[in-house]
């Protein structure tokens, strides 16, 4: 291990499992948000769900450097702030869905890159919140946005004014967890729902996700405009037709057949083939 830490990356048949170990908190220096960029960025394109966990007992992620904050000037500071928003929005940005497994403290930097990410799976003992108030600053790496934004402006505002922090078991009835499950199981949990997802049918789950994320964006016709550009780019693919021939004929879809045997048949058809 270097002494910024690294992200181990586990592929698994369209399933990317990112593991972050920078010991002992995984602190999110400069070097570790640059390098977990990175390697978000570096996902190849076939990626169809993406699962970031942990290595370091006890911990998620416990946020950036205060005593380096506490030192440096404002044009060193602002960008590290610029930087941590671009490495979190990246986990939003990713075209297939993205879980958080948390387990331990997730704080800070490390509920915010939870927040970019669409599925949080939490471990009952976990200990979550945005404590930076208590310290004099703002989560300024995407807290104040994406919190209201996932658990409505009430709930969302006492804890960011606050700083207070909460267990999973909270988390789960406030809305920040999507699934509340016992301590060591958030990553197996995890895992089997990125597979599901990595099973199904890609460009439905592709697009519902970047409708979603901008469905706040836009007038409510708007929206809908833009839902129906998508149905309908979306209808003839081979994914959809499978899915809704699989339920009228009363069986599994096969969402990976479905697409190999499209990609057959447009070859056969294609003056190259």
């Amino acid at each position: 291990m270097t002494s910024e830490g690294q992200i181990h990356v586990h592929h698994d048949d369209g399933v990317a499992h990112l593991v972050l170990d920078y010991a002992p908190v995984n602190q999110f220096s400069e070097a570790f948000v640059r390098l977990t960029l990175e390697t978000v960025e570096a996902l190849p394109a076939d990626t169809r769900a993406v699962v970031v966990s942990s290595a370091v007992d006890g911990i998620f992620a416990a946020g950036g450097d205060i005593p380096w904050m506490a030192s440096a000037p404002l044009e060193e500071a602002l960008p590290f702030v610029a930087l941590c928003q671009a490495a979190y929005t990246s986990f939003e940005l990713l075209p297939c869905p993205a879980i958080a497994a948390i387990e331990g403290a997730c704080l800070g930097g490390g509920l915010e890159l939870a927040l970019a990410c669409d599925i949080r799976i939490v471990a009952e003992t976990a200990l979550l919140g945005l404590p930076e108030v208590t310290v004099g600053i703002i989560a300024g790496a995407g807290g104040t946005q994406r919190l209201p934004r996932a658990i409505g402006q009430s709930r969302a505002r006492e804890l960011l004014l606050t700083g207070r922090r909460f267990d999973g078991i909270e988390a789960g009835t406030l809305g920040v967890a999507n699934q509340v499950v016992p301590e060591g199981e958030t990553v197996d949990v995890a895992l089997r729902l990125a597979r599901k997802l990595a099973d199904g049918a890609t460009e439905a789950i592709q697009a519902t996700k970047r409708l979603a994320i901008h469905a706040t964006d836009y007038p409510i016709e708007a929206g809908l405009a833009r839902e129906r550009a998508a149905w309908a780019a979306l209808r003839p693919s081979a994914t959809a037709q499978e899915g809704l021939s699989a339920f009228a004929e009363k069986r599994r879809p096969d969402f990976r057949a479905a697409v190999a045997r499209r990609a057959a048949e447009d070859a056969r058809e294609s003056p190259l083939g």
